[in-house]
């Protein structure tokens, strides 16, 4: 931080936190090196202000390696048809390899019915302000895109239907804009039989089959009936493609299944309820960099009964998330940035998630309503590695970070959850727990728990650090102590009270309550020959509160003397507020503890402890980013 923002940090502070309030700060960088302890960075606010697509394209085309035999490469196919379309305003002209394709045109509504020939391959380009591309068949069709500019006046203006998968290339070097109608009428063409209702055509570009997407071209969508991009079945985004979404009346894209294996995607929607991705099956990312924006709020679904809410991915089955750049951004009231109703399994990758809208009620005698989440699941939630940063700063209950109804499993990775509710919570009907092997967590709560399991919650390694409100709110918050199994790790727990472990733990840990201090003192746990085992800085001002402390470094019937203040130096790494090595010049101390139990306790807490979250005092409003 320089000279200036030090100076108006600490003018804020003083103007404006009393001494008996406890008040949220910013978070510690992630993981900052440096020399010593004079200067702070905190972690960078997610960028979550947009100004629409700003050209940026893939830069991963290198990456697109065919698999053969498989099924989403159309270099596997051998298209024997070719057809090539250009539109010049208000006419298309068609030319063919194969007298057999049957096409009509009316002015520049070009239909193809390529039923019973096989492969075919569709070459567009040029423009039209009234035009539209439909196609009937039975077998694969390759469409390229080679700087074509189409606007239906009638309904979906590429409207394949086909069963058999669509493959849309882009031509290297070409911007493609695809645009529908706003109000849909009947088409030019339908094959005998068929009559408008018979056939969906709800985006503008919509497939009855799968579509893979391909090349290094460009592709700009604006769906203003309903979708951008409405598939009956399967999307694929292969590296290579540079896809903008943005000004639709409901999903950015809409398909059974949705997979990225690379490319670059912007999309946004302002639609209540609106997703950028939205998937009645699963959704698989593999790589690329995802820009995902959602401003609408949550609505009400009489014919469910129940709510519908904004996010930057919803999917009906599981999600894997590798190897990828994800920002999913949420301004409206409910949104969610990632929302799965099945698991979700994060192996890497950097991941932003920030909603700032409050709660969406509709009818609270009945319980509906929608929360705004970070990352929520039904199921099983397991994070094995990346780099995953959480923002929740809406101002109502249920405003969580990461949240699954069932488990919760850390095996590695850097997990940073700021939230004004629980920053991480495992609830539910039938929860079953969180588990902790490793990774390291930093949870903040504003209004509640750090992390908060109502069910099970064991911790066998990692390092993590969870701060909570004022009493009777916790750092780390299990359902009752027993259900609190620690074996490994290094657990650094603040908050108005504190849980102990259960008699099965095999890692000693502390409970010490009653402390006082400041936002950036530091606390510090040394053992008998004066080395600290514990060097921490608050991120928080409470009056009184209770240190949770767990490590392998405590021993049974060691003496242990805690002190508040001091100062660092000759540190190296400081994990949001955490300090692995440094030499400790003592500031005041508090007092001494023998370890004698699994779970030593020093004073009285001011909260029950063990119970679930009860919506302590709030903290003042200060979400992650106001500094900047």
């Amino acid at each position: 931080m320089n000279r200036f923002l030090t100076i108006v940090f600490c003018a804020i502070l003083l103007a404006c936190t009393p001494e008996d309030k406890p008040q949220p700060q910013p978070p510690f960088n992630q993981e900052e090196e440096k020399g010593d302890n004079s200067v702070e960075n905190y972690t960078p606010e997610i960028p979550t202000e947009e100004d629409g697509y700003d050209g940026t394209v893939s830069t991963d085309k290198g990456g697109d390696d065919v698999v053969e035999g498989d099924a989403i490469y159309w270099e596997n196919n051998e298209y024997t048809n070719i057809v090539n379309i250009v539109y010049s305003g208000t006419s298309a002209t068609v030319t063919s390899s194969n007298d057999s394709v049957q096409s009509y045109i009316t002015a520049a509504d070009v239909t193809l019915d390529l039923t019973g020939l096989g492969a075919t391959e569709i070459i567009a380009e040029g423009t039209s302000e009234d035009g539209q591309i439909k196609i009937y068949g039975d077998a694969p069709v390759k469409l390229t895109l080679n700087g074509l500019n189409l606007t239906s006046g009638k309904s979906a203006a590429i409207n394949v239907q086909n069963k058999s998968t669509l493959y849309l290339h882009l031509i290297e070097g070409t911007e493609n804009i695809i645009c529908d109608a706003t109000s849909q009428s009947d088409e030019a063409y339908y094959p005998e039989g068929v009559v408008a209702k018979d056939e969906k055509r709800n985006g503008a570009i919509y497939s009855k089959g799968s579509v893979v997407l391909s090349g290094n071209g460009v592709l700009q969508l604006t769906g203003k009936k309903k979708h951008g991009i409405s598939v009956k079945s399967s999307l694929t985004v292969r590296p290579g493609v540079t896809v903008s979404i943005n000004d639709v009346a409901d999903n950015c894209i809409k398909a059974e299944g949705i997979t990225i294996l690379g490319g670059y995607l912007w999309a946004k929607t302002s639609a209540d309820a609106g997703k950028c991705l939205s998937s009645d099956a699963d959704v698989i990312i593999k790589g690329g960099v995802l820009k995902l924006y959602t401003s609408g709020n949550a609505i009400y679904e009489e014919d469910e009964n129940d709510t519908s809410s904004a996010a930057g991915i919803k999917a009906d089955g599981n999600v894997v998330i590798s190897d990828c750049e994800l920002l999913c951004v949420s301004s409206g009231q409910g949104g969610k940035g990632i929302n799965v109703d099945g698991t979700l399994t994060i192996e890497s990758g950097k991941i932003d998630v920030a909603t700032s809208g409050g709660k969406y009620v509709y009818n609270a005698a009945q319980d509906l309503d929608s929360s705004p989440k970070g990352i929520r699941a039904e199921g099983d939630i397991v994070i094995n590695g990346g780099s995953i940063n959480i923002q929740v700063t809406g101002k109502s209950d249920g405003s969580e970070g990461l949240e699954s109804k069932s488990k919760l499993t850390v095996n590695d990775g850097d997990v940073f959850v700021y939230a004004y509710d629980d920053a991480i919570n495992v609830g539910g009907d039938k929860p079953v727990g969180i588990e902790i092997n490793g990774g390291k967590i930093f949870a903040f709560a504003d209004n509640n728990d750090g992390i908060d399991s109502n069910a099970m919650m064991w911790i066998n390694g990692g390092l993590v650090i969870a701060s909570g409100s004022a009493a009777p709110e916790e750092g780390l918050d299990c359902d009752r102590s027993q259900n609190f199994i620690v074996t490994g790790g290094t657990l650094i727990g603040t908050g108005g009270a504190a849980v102990s472990t259960s008699s099965s733990s095999t890692q000693r840990s502390v409970i010490y309550n009653g402390i006082s201090a400041n936002t950036g003192d530091l606390i510090v746990i040394t053992n008998a020959e004066g080395t600290p085992i514990l060097k921490y800085e608050l991120p928080r001002t409470m009056k009184s509160l209770a240190l949770f402390f767990s490590s392998s470094d405590i021993k049974s019937g060691e003496t242990y003397t805690v002190y508040t203040g001091g100062s660092l130096s000759g540190n190296t790494i400081n994990w949001n507020g955490w300090f692995q090595d440094g030499a400790y010049t003592e500031g005041t101390e508090l007092g001494t503890f023998t370890s004698n139990n699994v779970t030593t306790t020093v004073g009285q807490s001011n909260g029950p402890g063990g119970g679930p979250g009860n919506g302590g005092p709030g903290n003042g409003g200060w979400g992650p980013g106001w500094w900047n």
